[in-house]
């Protein structure tokens, strides 16, 4: 938990990722609080109680501050729709479906809620007071126990007809390759996220690689990336590997779109071990004119980035400034 002083403007950001929510207050350009909870919701009622709980703990934060929530962003993983403000398909969660989460947030606070992917979000957070700031177009990647995507195209957040442009995890990048969570082969998360490192690991050490790593240590992205930094040859080509394929998808988009920025962030980037090998093979993935002056960065925004981004998002929305691109 993290508490600084509330001004009087402010606005909350809530990030349903797959294993907690994190509820933030904004105010000030800065986090004013903050709170994390871990979640095993198994039904949709049950998933409602924890997101009215951890609003109305909020709402009391910014009273006891005194100030009122102006409105809050909704950032979450997985399949959202954000016209009728429905989750559709939360991360880990099998027994929740079609929660109307925007009605159940505005509810709470009787303030407006809006909701949108969790790696948008990121992005926005990046592009309004992080690394991408300034930048007319930008593609982040978000590695985790997935890969996540986002655009901003012409000085806007990209989501395209359906509102799910930017779902960089399943490009498409094995032919026959392994089954993806989304129902199809071979795509980019499965490979490249850190399920898809574990799983290279525990393959290797199936097959008789040599390590010091045992099975108990593939059920940990971050466990392999410490075995990598301390020298253990599979867990180095294991990310070198996810590194590659990261920058092949890079290229198809650098040579798409033409960005100005690449963004690298979530969980599994902050090892550090993927931003080099990633820019060397968008480099060779390239047209030499499109990938001359561009910049790869590290996100500022750490684990915190879909809450202050969903939260930047909202704020902004309540102005009235435009904030998509279709």
């Amino acid at each position: 938990m993290k508490t600084s002083k509330v001004a009087a403007r402010t606005v909350a950001g809530v990030d349903i990722g797959g294993t907690k929510v994190t509820f933030i207050l904004w105010s000030g350009a800065a986090i004013a609080y903050r709170v994390e909870r871990p979640y095993a919701a198994r039904s949709s009622r049950e998933f409602s109680e924890l997101i009215l709980k951890g609003m109305g703990d909020l709402r009391l934060r910014a009273t006891d501050a005194g100030t009122a929530i102006m409105g809050t962003g909704i950032g979450c993983a997985g399949m959202v729709d954000q016209k009728r403000g429905v989750l559709l398909f939360p991360p880990n969660m099998p027994g929740v479906r079609d929660v109307a989460i925007v009605d159940i947030v505005s509810g709470a606070t009787g303030a407006p809620a809006y909701l949108e992917n969790d790696a948008n979000c990121a992005l926005f957070a990046e592009w309004v007071s992080g690394v991408a700031v300034g930048r007319r177009n930008v593609v982040m990647f978000s590695v985790g126990t997935g890969v996540g995507g986002a655009l901003i195209v012409d000085g806007h957040l990209y989501v395209g007809r359906h509102g799910f442009a930017g779902e960089i995890g399943h490009l498409p990048m094995v032919d026959r390759g392994l089954l993806c969570g989304c129902g199809r082969h071979g795509c980019l998360e499965t490979i490249a996220s850190g399920t898809g490192i574990e799983r290279y690991v525990r393959s290797a050490l199936a097959r008789g690689s040599k390590s010091l790593m045992t099975m108990e240590d593939t059920n940990s992205a971050r466990t392999i990336a410490d075995f990598a930094h301390n020298g253990d040859l599979l867990a180095q080509q294991a990310f070198k590997r996810a590194a590659r394929y990261l920058g092949r998808a890079a290229a198809a988009l650098i040579n798409t779109l033409d960005p100005d920025m690449v963004v690298l962030g979530g969980g599994v980037a902050e090892s550090g071990l993927l931003m080099d090998e990633m820019k060397s093979a968008a480099q060779r993935g390239s047209l030499p004119l499109l990938f001359e002056g561009i910049e790869f960065a590290m996100a500022h925004y750490r684990n915190a980035a879909a809450a202050v981004g969903a939260a930047l998002l909202a704020d902004q929305l309540l102005k009235g400034q435009t904030v998509y691109s279709m």
